[in-house]
């Protein structure tokens, strides 16, 4: 994993709460089993703590995402950048403000790193065991690339002034000395550790320092030269020849009661209510919401309502705060008072993007002069305002943040600068008022809910396909053509690179309802075609001249290859080029559009085809291999023929044929050869196919071979399937990615699998991924990327084209229902197929489809005919179930 590595998810986690049919998750106690949410619009997203707005470093660090908003630091790959937190709002007076209390920590006690301020790509990480509050610093490296600026501040009080010792308690099992650096009051001076026997050891080492009395400040940081392999546990200023403190300073700033945070996934706002008591006494009730507006992508509000329970002089602060930036900085801040606007200039390093944030603020609906906040010197920039308020009353303080790049694909570049055009969204949000805001919200939400999954009367399933389908939609919305990583808009987790993970788990599951959104995913890689254009010419030898393109396995901002130079993935996982080819041609076949396949698709198909037509090499035995590769299963590099590699490749030329066809093209006749020479070997002794040339039964990381089956079709008996299913299942990694389970269980659907396969295979691809009270996916069992949309794509498909055999065609779409007794049905609506809208009921007994609009719906019930669906007259099919006893299963 690129980036943050997230806490460990337990396995089944609670829920929280539910209401609203599986529509609002909520949680009461953000103290335990809590892992925060993120709200997005496909555009703009942001990670929300517990604390209702702002920006943390814990559990996990809250970032704020920007589609396409990609750097290029020195002596790295392109990487996603993060802007600052833009969602910080706080009120109070002089004894405290609440959303932006700094923690500070008192001299002789224990400091956690995890509760100083976080910045510059840093991060709190608790896989490992022994810190002293179950979360350390982290990310000071990341892939063997030191995180240059990551940075960890804290605050010391009641320091008597003169010599004094500082500890700062380490790990380090890199297996050499690590070096990082240390501040106090701003002198740095590089510290270097010595290496212990593991990642879950801990040591010490002590440093002699001088003190200023009260106030101090300590600083671990990376500079130029570290190494920087090192997590830090906690820092301890004590006096100079005394004892080691054992106290440890909790991470308190006030205290909160009657807490309760809500996520309505209809809206995509999260509210989060409590009462807070500051330092010094003063107790206010606040509602917090938040929202990434999906009718206007550009638009971010935070409200918050707040009742002081004591009169005088109140403060509000609004902050674009600089501990969430990440591959950027910051420049131009501005505030004018008399407008109450704030503005700043965000650039991503390596000067690849702009980006321009502008925040307007009202005070119940009405301006209230602003003053500009000193900068911290961290790329934050700020305005606050003061106001007298009296007891009861409740104030009503709105921020309306405009957002705008210069790579934005969803309006003008040509229109406004960045931050002009920021402006004019925040201004123009401002003026229409907060309830106008979110009413174009909720609409621009129940308009795409009109396409839904649910399962009747199980409240917590549908719960979980909800939310997994808003972090989808959270990451992705129409018009904006940047693709979306495995973690989708949450973080910048995985570098926020494009993968395999958007064409073969999360692009299906768009597709099928909203396929206006699904087909940026394709136009991200039909734009940026010259860059894999590129890499394939550089591929080619005088022996072997390589054709047509090579998608990078992990794409950003310029289409080329940015795969760590750590990894060989980017040598090797080029079963990425068959990937998007399938999705180009998937989306052919729901829209039947050809003058899209002709403009649009056609030469990344055509592309594809000649890379694989030239990348496959004759057998001297006959036929066509494949090698030197990495399939899916990415624990065996450099092998030849991967059964998943040929599969795809095999497909590729053959839709490119088919595309040709259709487009009155000419084929190179090298593509049928080699498609119909490429071997997908079957082992005739074990009935399976071999993950590749010589495997003899080793362990595999995730779905490989069972891919055969779905998504790509391959023929084969269903002994074979079954056989493959089964053997795999035998020799996949237990702690694996959720994809696996996902696959099965829409290949056992598909055979009728008996017995407890089939919902096995349900509950194994959620349950030990899912965070509680969010019902957000971990990537494995025991953490990884989060919220890993991959897993989440993989589940939806499950009831997409597992439960109904839904299959796309380019003349007519096939069902082949299934259900196991667990489930009393599964509901699909708004699923479209050339300019038809439908809906899919499947029952214990039977299945229903119904055209809801469109032209007859040309319908294949699997094994049968073709039949027209007219509307007003659904088509009733069988519903098949498991065979032998499926109703006791562990």
């Amino acid at each position: 994993m690129l980036g943050a590595v997230a806490v460990p998810a337990s396995a089944a986690p609670p829920p929280g709460r539910l209401t609203g049919e599986g529509w609002v998750l909520s949680t009461t106690d953000a103290s335990k089993n809590y892992s925060p949410t993120f709200v997005g619009n496909g555009y703009l997203a942001a990670r929300v703590p517990a604390a209702g707005g702002g920006y943390s470093s814990k559990p996990i660090v809250t970032q704020s995402e920007l589609a396409g908003f990609y750097a290029h630091p020195v002596g790295q790959n392109e990487q996603r950048a993060s802007l600052p937190s833009w969602t910080t709002l706080g009120f109070g007076r002089s004894g405290g403000v609440y959303g932006t209390g700094s923690w500070s920590c008192a001299f002789d006690q224990l400091c956690p790193a995890a509760y100083g301020k976080i910045s510059g790509g840093a991060f709190v990480e608790s896989s490992h065991s022994g810190s002293t509050v179950g979360g350390y610093l982290a990310g000071l490296n990341t892939n063997g690339q030191p995180t240059v600026g990551g940075t960890d501040v804290i605050e010391i009080r009641d320091a008597p002034a003169g010599k004094a010792t500082l500890a700062v308690r380490y790990g380090n099992a890199s297996g050499g000395p690590q070096s990082i650096h240390l501040g106090v009051n701003g002198t740095l001076q590089q510290l270097t550790v010595p290496s212990l026997s593991s990642w879950d050891d801990w040591g010490v080492v002590t440093v002699p320092v001088t003190l200023n009395a009260g106030a101090n400040t300590l600083e671990i940081t990376v500079a130029q030269g570290d190494e920087a392999r090192v997590n830090v546990d906690y820092l301890a200023l004590y006096p100079d020849g005394g004892q080691r403190p054992t106290q440890v300073a909790t991470d308190a700033v006030g205290t909160t009661s009657e807490y309760e945070q809500s996520l309505d996934l209809r809206t995509g706002v999260l509210s989060t209510s409590f009462d807070w008591t500051s330092p010094a006494g003063d107790t206010t009730s606040f509602a917090y919401e938040v929202n990434a507006n999906r009718a206007d992508g550009h638009l971010g509000t935070v409200s918050v309502k707040a009742v002081p329970h004591w009169s005088g002089t109140a403060t509000v602060v609004d902050e674009f705060d600089g501990r969430g930036l990440n591959h950027a900085s910051t420049s131009d801040p501005r505030v004018d008072g008399r407008t109450a606007t704030l503005s700043q200039t965000v650039v991503s390093d390596g000067k690849l993007v702009t980006a321009g944030l502008n925040s307007v603020l009202r005070v119940n609906d009405k301006t209230m002069p602003t003053e500009p906040i000193a900068s911290s010197g961290d790329g934050s920039a700020g305005q606050s305002a003061a106001f007298p308020v009296h007891a009861g009353q409740t104030y009503q303080i709105t921020k309306y943040v405009g957002v705008a790049s210069s790579v934005d694909t969803d309006r003008s570049l040509k229109a406004a600068s960045p931050q002009r055009a920021a402006a004019d969204t925040a201004s123009r949000a401002a003026e229409g008022g907060y309830q106008q805001a979110l009413a174009r919200n909720a609409g621009a939400w129940a308009r795409l809910w009109r396409s839904g999954i649910s399962i009747p009367g199980d409240t917590t399933t549908t719960a979980r396909i909800h939310a997994s389908m808003f972090y989808l939609l959270a990451s992705m919305r129409a018009g904006v053509t940047w693709s979306a990583s495995p973690g989708g808009l949450s973080s910048d987790g995985y570098a926020g690179h494009v993968f395999w993970d958007m064409e073969t788990w999360m692009y299906p599951a768009l597709l099928a309802q909203f396929p206006d959104i699904a087909v940026g995913a394709n136009t991200y890689r039909q734009k940026l075609l010259p860059g894999a254009e590129a890499d394939a010419a550089k591929l080619s030898t005088p022996t072997q001249p390589i054709k047509g393109a090579k998608f990078p396995w992990e794409s950003a901002l310029s289409g080329t290859e940015q795969t760590p130079p750590c990894c060989t993935t980017g040598k090797s996982e080029i079963h990425i080029n068959s990937d998007v080819a399938l999705a180009q041609w998937q989306y052919y076949e729901t829209s039947g559009d050809k003058t899209w396949l002709r403009d649009k698709a056609w030469p990344v198909l055509r592309d594809i085809a000649d890379y694989w037509a030239t990348r496959a090499v004759p057998d001297p035995a006959g036929g066509y291999d494949i090698n030197d590769v990495m399939g899916p299963d990415e624990y065996h590099d450099n092998v030849n023929n991967s059964a998943t590699t040929n599969a795809g490749a095999q497909a590729s030329l053959r839709i490119a044929i088919r595309a040709a066809g259709i487009l009155g093209r000419s084929a190179d006749p090298a593509w049928s050869k080699v498609a119909n020479g490429l071997k997908i070997p079957v082992d005739t002794t074990a009935n399976i196919h071999p993950e590749f040339s010589g495997y003899n039964g080793q362990t595999v990381k995730q779905a490989d071979v069972t891919l055969l089956q779905y998504p790509w079709g391959v023929p084969m008996s269903a002994g074979l399937a079954q056989n493959d299913l089964d053997y795999y299942k035998q020799h996949t990694d237990p702690n694996d990615p959720s994809m696996t389970d996902a696959i099965a269980a829409i290949n056992s659907a598909a055979l009728g699998s008996p017995g407890c396969t089939v919902y096995t295979y349900l509950r194994d691809s959620a349950d030990p991924f899912l965070a509680a009270p969010f019902n957000q996916w971990y990537e494995t069992r025991n953490g990884g990327a989060f919220t890993f949309t991959t897993g989440e794509g993989g589940y939806l498909q499950e009831f997409l084209y597992g439960f109904t055999g839904l299959r796309w065609g380019t003349d007519e779409v096939t069902i082949n229902p299934f259900l196991p007794p667990q489930l009393p049905g599964v509901d699909i609506t708004g699923v479209k197929w050339h300019g038809r809208t439908f809906d899919l009921s499947v029952g214990q007994q039977a299945t229903k489809l119904t055209l809801r609009s469109g032209p007859p719906l040309p319908v294949r019930i699997a094994g049968g005919g073709v039949r027209k669906v007219t509307p007003g007259k659904a088509l009733q099919a069988p519903t098949r179930h498991p065979a032998g006893d499926a109703t006791q299963c562990p």
